[in-house]
């Protein structure tokens, strides 16, 4: 089934087309043309889903019932400009590309997460410390930072996810 790429659509689930991904990367040299359509295509869906879900963007979707969360309408600058409501950030196009790729090598946007029994606990009086230890290494999840970069200054606190503040010394 074709992408839908309609800018504000209630039914788009793509930010990018197919050909979009494979000029991207072409550009970095890397020959994705070979793919599978099929295959790529669902990796487009899977990784504007993960982009959807993970980062909380600053401002409002530009449209009531628009399926994805760009276009948006919002004050920030980047770079200095206004953000421009009716179109999706060229920022947001390459970083699905991202993610698409990162899907295709092997990378899962939606792993599940089991929580780790607790090895070894400490708890220090003074300066106070807390130190916990997990069988199995804990609840860690990878990361894919080329993206949280070119989403950064669309995030609420700038940060992946929108989970730090910028602090300013008064």
């Amino acid at each position: 089934m074709a992408l839908d790429t309609t800018i504000g659509g209630t039914s788009s689930d793509s930010y990018i087309t197919r050909a979009e991904y494979i000029a991207y990367w072409a550009a970095l040299g890397v020959d994705l043309s070979g793919g599978v359509e099929a295959d790529q295509e669902a990796d487009l869906r899977r990784a504007v889903q993960m982009i959807d879900r993970k980062f909380r963007f600053a401002g409002i979707q530009q449209y009531q019932h628009q399926a994805l969360a760009w276009p948006r309408t919002t004050d920030i600058l980047v770079d200095g400009w206004p953000v421009d409501p009716d179109t999706i950030p060229q920022d947001i196009r390459d970083a699905q590309a991202e993610v698409a790729y990162q899907i295709q090598q092997g990378y899962d946007p939606f792993p599940r997460l089991t929580k780790a029994a607790v090895k070894r606990e400490s708890i220090g009086a003074g300066p106070v410390s807390k130190s916990v230890e997990y069988v199995g290494g804990g609840r860690e999840t990878d990361r894919v930072v080329a993206v949280e970069g070119l989403l950064r200054p669309y995030t609420i606190g700038g940060g992946a996810g929108g989970n730090q503040i910028k602090m300013v010394r008064g």
